[in-house]
């Protein structure tokens, strides 16, 4: 085994954007004059529960009928990713939100020694690639393998589908794949996926457990993943 590609995580591996989500939706709940607001608790709580949740919940507070339902959650989704874009990118330009620690750092080391990066996310592929060229730039994503969003596969994480297809699309082996990582599942799909997993954890995800991981570390500045030699070893 070798290292052969990294396939990285966005949200709260790249950018510290997790709460993001949550403020989208509180711009969300405030356009349609709901009278809800999340809490960084409440919503931490919420991400416990994966899947579609979230959007039957909002639904719920909108006493339509139930028929309703399969178009309103589409809008409401498209919506709020619309949203999260917006401030992301608005934030990015402003200067109020930067890259984490070391990932650029980490993603120039790797295209100076030719180990091509590639992109799985849950977020949807086309806002993805917005908040991708905002924070790294039009150059970075279209040097990409292949960047994969939650839309492009039927099961989400921790299933390894994502990672899995962003192999297959990139034409390597998920053994020599290495995972960049920030929270338990995505480590998870990484692991059940048969890849390497290196973990940073988010600050959504500083209690969860990345016993599995390959390596666990405080930021992507870290001394041990900052190197190529450092990475290559995980594969030994």
């Amino acid at each position: 085994m070798c290292l052969e590609l990294v396939i990285s995580d966005l949200d709260g591996t790249i950018l510290e954007t997790e709460d993001y989500h949550r403020l989208a939706y509180n711009a969300l709940f405030e356009e349609l004059e709901l009278g809800r607001h999340w809490s960084k608790q409440e919503y931490i709580d919420r991400l416990q529960t994966l899947g579609g949740n979230k959007i039957k919940e909002i639904f719920s507070w909108m006493n339509l009928p139930d028929e309703e339902y399969s178009l309103t959650k589409k809008k409401l989704y498209f919506r709020k990713t619309e949203l999260y874009v917006e401030l992301i990118t608005e934030d990015l330009a402003k200067g109020k939100l930067v890259l984490r620690p070391g990932i650029s750092d980490l993603f120039n080391e790797l295209k100076k020694n030719k180990i091509p990066i590639a992109i799985g996310t849950a977020c949807v592929g086309w806002a993805a690639e917005k908040v991708v060229q905002a924070a790294l730039g039009e150059s970075f994503l279209n040097s990409l393998t292949c960047l994969c969003g939650g839309e492009s596969t039927f099961k989400q994480k921790p299933a390894p589908d994502i990672y899995l297809l962003v192999a297959e699309k990139s034409g390597v082996n998920p053994q020599n794949c290495l995972v960049l990582e920030d929270t338990q599942h995505g480590m998870v799909a990484a692991k059940n996926g048969g890849m390497k997993c290196v973990v940073s954890p988010s600050e959504f995800a500083q209690e969860h457990d990345f016993s599995c991981a390959d390596m666990v570390v405080p930021e992507w500045s870290s001394p041990s993943i900052n190197s190529y030699e450092s990475l290559q070893e995980l594969f030994c």
